[in-house]
C-alpha cells in the first residue's frame, strides 16, 4: 500500500544502479544517487525519487528521474495497470499538448522494486497537497486571489486539452467499452465490483442507498466518449513558478466516457476539500457554477446531468475511502473500532446529495492520520 512509501532508500539506489546500467549497455559509469522516498501525497502507488548519470562516448549525462511503483501487495485498488498507464503518458507525450512528464522505461520485474514501476522524467515544480489538504495550509493559500484563480484556471485549461484529444487515433483504442456496452455501462461495472471488493463483506448504508439512487437517476442519454484522465483535480496538477499547469500526474485510473464523468469528479473533490472538510472556498477559487461555465466556454460543450455525475464521484470516493479504512486499520493507524470507513467526508456528503441519512458521529478521514 502507500498509506506512506515504504521503500528503503539505501537499498532501492543499489538496485536501481544495477536496473538502469541494464538499460543503458552503451554506458559506464552508471550512478543513482540523491535517491528520496517522500511521504506519499496520495494513497495508491509509491514514488522514489532519483538521479541517474552514465556516460556514452565520453560524454557525460544526468537526468532526474521519478518512479511510480504499483503496491507490492494489496492496494487501494483491485488491480494496477502500470502499463496502460505507460502506453497513455507516452501517446499524450509524443502526439498531444497536454503537458505530461517524459516516460523512460516500463519495468514489470518484481525483483527490482518488488512490484511493477515506471520510470519518468521529474518535473520542477509543486503540487497542491491533500494532507493537509491545500484549501486548509499550504503554499496556495499564500497566493494572491487572482493568482489562485490563475492557477485554476490553467489546470482547466489542462483537463480541457485532455477532452479534446483524438485517443482513438494516437493508438489507444483498446480504452474503448466492449461492444454493446456504453462507457459509463463499463464504469458503473467496475466500480460495483470495485466496492464489493473494497468492502470486504462490511456493509455501507450510504454507498448502497448511493447505487439505488445512480439505479434510479441514471441519464438517458450519455455523451461521446473523451479520454478521462480519471483522478481528475487541481492536486494532481504540478505548477511552476509561473502557475501554469508544468505536468499532469496520476493517471492510474484513466479511462474514457463522457466529459461529465471527470468533470463530476473534479467538482466533487473540489467539494470534499472545502464544504467536505468544513474549509471555505479561498479567494479568488471560482465556485461550482462558476467551473461549470468556464469548461463549457473552454471546450463549447453543454454540461449536462453534471448532478448525476457528481453523485456518481461521491460513490466512487466513499468506496475508496472504505477500503482506505480498512487498510488504516490493518497498518495499525486507526484503531479496529474506527469509522473511517463508514463515515468520512465523502460519504458524509454523498448522503447529503442523495438525501440519504448521513452516519452520525464525527466523520474521519487519512488526513493527518498517516504519520
Amino acid at each position: 500500500m502507500a498509506l506512506n512509501n515504504t521503500t528503503d532508500p539505501a537499498v532501492a539506489a543499489g538496485k536501481l544502479t544495477t536496473w538502469l546500467a541494464g538499460k543503458l549497455p552503451d554506458a559506464v559509469d552508471v550512478e543513482v544517487t540523491d535517491l528520496v522516498v517522500p511521504q506519499s501525497s496520495g494513497l495508491s502507488n509509491e514514488t522514489i525519487l532519483f538521479d541517474g548519470g552514465w556516460t556514452v562516448d565520453g560524454e557525460r549525462h544526468q537526468e532526474r528521474f521519478v518512479a511510480r511503483v504499483a503496491p507490492a501487495g494489496e492496494g487501494v485498488f483491485p488491480t494496477y495497470d502500470l502499463a496502460r498507464e505507460f502506453r497513455v503518458l507516452r501517446a499524450l507525450g509524443e502526439h498531444s499538448d497536454v503537458p505530461v512528464p517524459r516516460v523512460w522505461w516500463l519495468e514489470e520485474d518484481p525483483a527490482v522494486l518488488g512490484a511493477t514501476f515506471i520510470v519518468m522524467s521529474r518535473v520542477d515544480g509543486r503540487v497542491p497537497s491533500d494532507d493537509p489538504p491545500f484549501t486548509a495550509a499550504g503554499w496556495v493559500l499564500d497566493l494572491a486571489p487572482e493568482q489562485r484563480a490563475s492557477l485554476h484556471d490553467n489546470a482547466l485549461q489542462a483537463l480541457a486539452a485532455i477532452h479534446a484529444v483524438d485517443w482513438r487515433a494516437i493508438g489507444l483504442g483498446d480504452l474503448a467499452p466492449a461492444a454493446g456496452t456504453s462507457a459509463l455501462d463499463q464504469d458503473i461495472a467496475t466500480w460495483t465490483a470495485t466496492f464489493e471488493w473494497a468492502a470486504a463483506g462490511d456493509r455501507n448504508p450510504t454507498v448502497e442507498a448511493a447505487y439505488r439512487w445512480i439505479d434510479e437517476h441514471r441519464p438517458a442519454e450519455e455523451g461521446a466518449p473523451v479520454l478521462n484522465w480519471g483522478d481528475a483535480r487541481v492536486g494532481n496538477v504540478l505548477f511552476g513558478d509561473d502557475l501554469a499547469a508544468a505536468a499532469v500526474l496520476d493517471w492510474e485510473m484513466v479511462t474514457v466516457g463522457p466529459r461529465e464523468l471527470e468533470l463530476g469528479w473534479w467538482l466533487f473533490l473540489q467539494r470534499h476539500h472545502t464544504e467536505g472538510i468544513g474549509a471555505p472556498l479561498p479567494e479568488g477559487w471560482p465556485t461550482r457554477e462558476q467551473v461549470i461555465a468556464r469548461y463549457e466556454q473552454l471546450t463549447g460543450h453543454e454540461v449536462r446531468d453534471i448532478d448525476f455525475y457528481e453523485v456518481w464521484a461521491a460513490t466512487r470516493l466513499s468506496s475508496i475511502m472504505h477500503r482506505a479504512g480498512n487498510m488504516m486499520i490493518a497498518a495499525g493507524m486507526l484503531p479496529p473500532d474506527a469509522p473511517m470507513k463508514l463515515n468520512n467526508p465523502a460519504s458524509q456528503l454523498l448522503a447529503k446529495l442523495i438525501g440519504f441519512e448521513a452516519p452520525t458521529g464525527e466523520a474521519q478521514s487519512f488526513i493527518g492520520n498517516r504519520g
